[in-house]
């Protein structure tokens, strides 16, 4: 069913056996959503893959019915009943329950507090979601956060609004026309054939932004990363220390014709890069190189600055 919906889908062995004993079997009226806690980059897109499988020393597997990846590749734990969800209260059109009998559970595999979904993970779970949906026949209003549903104070999926998640299911169109509210949410249709470089290339542009930008905020904001400096973008850090380090050096004129736009402090620059995650200071350096190799004088700007400082 997520296959025909477009997805990447990942059978984990033994998935369609694998199911809690804590209780009844799931006869599900909707989709809980989560987050796993656990830091997730491109590199690494599903580190948390056999943690849901296998559980916790204080909460048996599985965890969850499905893993969404980084990457948006869902990873299938689980086919019968999944821990994770609890004593539910009533949510939306969901009641009050075992939330492990009344939900399917989607783990997203990020961190949650520091760092938010990816747009692959957001709009696979989009997918995901609207999938099983159309096939439990429920409306978009099922789709609920565990913050939602939790009477011990859960958070998860954090950096999630789940009111506009609910509205980007509504919004998916069906064969009669955009979903209306109440109505059950049919699967986004199977992507068409890629165009060449076309897929790629926006999953690229993507994954630059989010390094660039940083997590986003709960309603889309950009909110940059977590540094010991407060919230910045690599974008913003980029831009302070290309000016700190280089000074406007272009189209061949002579750094002393133009002052610099800041010191050049190398106790400052040194504090920017430790202020960084570590898992951001390496790209940032490098990219730092490359620009520092794309602005450098060519042997002939040099002659030709000298001649103008004369």
């Amino acid at each position: 069913m997520l296959r025909a919906a477009g997805l990447r889908v990942v059978e984990t062995p033994g998935w369609k056996e694998r199911t809690a004993t804590s209780g009844p079997q799931p006869s599900p009226v909707g989709v809980l959503e989560h987050h796993t806690a656990t830091p997730a980059s491109y590199e690494d897109p599903a580190p948390s893959v056999q943690l849901c499988i296998d559980g916790r020393p204080d909460l048996r597997g599985p965890l969850c019915h499905g893993l969404i990846g980084f990457d948006g590749v869902v990873h299938l734990i689980a086919a019968g009943r999944a821990n994770h969800a609890g004593q539910a209260k009533a949510s939306g059109p969901n009641p009050a329950g075992d939330g492990n009998f009344l939900y399917v559970g989607f783990e997203w595999d990020y961190q949650g507090v520091d760092q938010g979904p990816s747009p692959e993970q957001y709009d696979a779970a989009l997918t995901a979601t609207s999938a099983v949906l159309a096939h439990i026949g429920r409306p978009a209003e099922a789709a609920r956060g565990h913050k939602e549903t939790s009477v011990t104070g859960k958070i998860d999926p954090g950096h999630v609004d789940m009111d506009r998640f609910r509205a980007d299911l509504s919004g998916r169109k069906n064969h009669d026309g955009p979903a209306r509210p109440g109505q059950p949410v049919a699967p986004a249709p199977a992507p068409r054939p890629e165009q060449p470089g076309g897929s790629e290339q926006e999953a690229i542009l993507r994954r630059i932004e989010n390094e660039l930008l940083g997590p986003r905020g709960p309603k889309g904001e950009i909110v940059g990363w977590d540094t010991d400096l407060g919230p910045r973008t690599l974008v913003a850090m980029l831009v302070d220390l290309v000016n700190g380090l280089l000074g406007p050096q272009r189209d061949g004129q002579a750094a002393a014709q133009v002052p610099q736009q800041r010191s050049m402090d190398p106790e400052a620059i040194k504090t920017a890069f430790q202020a960084l995650p570590p898992e951001q200071a390496a790209p940032l350096l490098a990219e730092l190189v490359r620009v520092q190799q794309a602005r450098q004088l060519t042997p002939e700007q040099q002659a030709q600055a000298a001649q103008q400082s004369r």
